[in-house]
């Protein structure tokens, strides 16, 4: 399976990235592990699908070409060439939930970090979107 991985670029809690990715890959291997490249989550993905030994695709933002507009242009571009099989959202912020809804629209299955489908409504202002978007960052 081919999986992206998002979450706001201050997202700093290990332990969740990892126990998402743990819990996404027991339910369907993943094969590839996509990510934008955006700080500790980046990071913290990509040591976790190496010491998996699982391909590594990584998008990072054209901040200098794009300012204010990179993430956003980053997302979509990763969204629609990396063909993922499955997202996984993670806490984030605007451009993260408009990964997500970019996800839904394009009929890519999107879960949680507890490994529960995402529905489209859950992208709007809603108290599960804020869930999504508004999680305290934690540290290790």
């Amino acid at each position: 399976m081919r999986l992206i991985i998002a979450g706001g670029r201050h997202l700093d809690d290990v332990a969740l990235i990892r126990g998402a990715l743990a819990r996404a890959h027991a339910s369907q291997p993943i094969t590839v592990l996509i990510h934008g490249g955006s700080g500790f989550l980046g990071i913290s993905a990509e040591d976790w699908a190496r010491e998996q030994r699982l391909h590594v695709v990584r998008y990072p933002a054209n901040w200098r070409e794009f300012g204010k507009r990179a993430e956003s242009i980053r997302n979509a571009f990763m969204l629609e060439d990396s063909r993922p099989d499955m997202l996984l959202a993670l806490p984030g912020g605007t451009d993260t939930a408009d990964l997500i809804a970019g996800a839904i629209r394009a009929r890519v299955p999107v879960i949680d970090a507890e490994g529960n489908p995402v529905q489209a409504t859950q992208t709007a202002r809603t108290p599960q979107a804020a869930s999504l978007r508004s999680l305290p960052n934690r540290t290790p």
